[in-house]
């Protein structure tokens, strides 16, 4: 099984940033089936919880797009490993 992305943030005129569970960069540019998936199994949320600062602070986001909801979770927990590595696949 390959890297399990748990985090897309889709910021406005800007790549995606695709992480995993330590929110550590995997890629950027997520594909379209992810992008599909995050906006059907999630609600979007801001970066303003301090678990972002870091990741805020180096890819530049401002405080206010911070405020804006761009980040989708897109792991609950419940997963089974097949479909853990189907997300993978995306």
């Amino acid at each position: 099984m390959g890297i399990i992305p748990h985090f897309l943030i889709l910021r406005m005129g800007h790549e995606s940033y695709v992480l995993d569970q330590n929110r550590i960069l995997i890629r950027r540019e997520a594909s379209r089936m992810l992008r599909l998936f995050a906006r059907s199994h999630s609600k979007p949320v801001p970066l303003e919880d301090s678990h972002w600062d870091v990741f805020s602070f180096e890819q530049g986001f401002s405080n206010d797009e911070r405020k804006r909801p761009c980040l989708y979770s897109l792991v609950e927990g419940s997963e089974t490993g097949h479909q853990l590595a189907l997300l993978a696949a995306l």
